[in-house]
């Protein structure tokens, strides 16, 4: 599949994620509940700063540092993840095919050693993200609210 097009997904399913926690209200956002985080505001904090990480990989940064984002309510979340992907297009229109079929060599938060190309580094960031966005679901039923459907169908039947 065409990156570009994965990408686009990946915005869309992550601000349409963001505005409708925001719908639902701040005190959703910070709640805590069950899941791998105590909140959706720190599992935003997460993904936003895992995004980074993977980030500075592409660019060749071996072993880049986490960085905390602002994302105390929505709309500082919503503003850094738009930010954060607008750096993101542009680089990724920097590169050539060539470019993005090279393999990087990194090390993980652990310290662990990994080899892998552009264009797998972003597959991962879209199946992170995915994943994540899925946890924030579980946390609005957790919370008696519902989800909405993020699946790339519903991203393909609105952008067609």
């Amino acid at each position: 599949m065409n990156k570009d097009k994965l990408f686009s997904y990946h915005k869309w399913a992550t601000l349409a994620c963001l505005e409708h926690v925001q719908t639902i209200g701040e005190e959703i956002y910070q709640k805590e509940g069950a899941n791998s985080f105590a909140s959706i505001e720190a599992t935003i904090a997460h993904v936003i700063g895992v995004e980074k990480l993977w980030l500075l990989r592409m660019n060749g940064v071996k072993k880049p540092v986490f960085e905390h984002f602002d994302v105390a309510i929505t709309e500082l979340a919503i503003e850094a993840f738009m930010l954060l992907h607008a750096e993101m297009e542009l680089y990724f229109a920097s590169l050539s095919e060539q470019q993005w079929q090279e393999v990087l060599h990194y090390q993980n938060m652990r310290g662990d050693d990994f080899s892998t190309s552009r264009e797998e580094m972003l597959f991962t960031v879209i199946n992170h993200a995915s994943y994540h966005r899925g946890q924030i679901t579980s946390f609005l039923r957790q919370f008696g609210k519902e989800g909405i459907p993020l699946d790339y169908i519903y991203y393909q039947k609105q952008n067609r």
